[in-house]
């Protein structure tokens, strides 16, 4: 269960500093577009932090993974929220994945409904949309791994 956890809020770690790295672009270029001229600015701290994260994640992950025998190539394409060493827990894992899908299917629809109203508050938060992105992808995982707890602990 501990591996479930730390790896889903990796996760949700990770869509966080990405929505900062892409919202910090984002503003950057507007910048550069209202200048009229070329130039290119870039705010290094989210990348850095992107970055540096990023490999503190992956040598925990590899180091702890479950499989010691796989390689690092096979290891690197699988989710490792999906902890399957059993039969009791591929069952949680697909009651946790569905749980997860429909958070989604419910998430994106609202979300999709709140960008009727973006025109009305764009000046204010331009990287509007990438939030959003980011939320529906935080709030899946969240529910993914609380659905994972509370099946594992029943």
């Amino acid at each position: 269960m501990k591996h479930v956890v730390i790896q889903s809020i990796s996760s949700i770690i990770l869509y966080v500093l990405m929505a900062f790295l892409f919202s910090s672009f984002l503003s950057d270029v507007s910048t550069v577009i209202e200048t009229d001229r070329f130039e290119i600015e870039f705010n290094l701290l989210p990348l850095l932090l992107l970055v540096g994260f990023f490999i503190v994640w992956t040598v925990y992950s590899f180091k702890t993974r479950p499989n010691q025998n796989l390689s690092f190539g096979q290891w690197s394409v699988r989710m490792t929220e999906f902890s399957e060493v059993d039969e009791r827990e591929q069952i949680i894992t697909a009651k946790a994945t569905k749980a997860a899908y429909v958070s989604f299917g419910i998430t994106v629809p609202l979300l999709m409904a709140s960008f009727m109203f973006y025109p009305l508050f764009e000046n204010a938060l331009p990287a509007y949309p990438i939030y959003a992105l980011a939320s529906t992808l935080i709030i899946s995982t969240l529910v993914y791994m609380a659905t994972w707890i509370r099946a594992y602990t029943h």
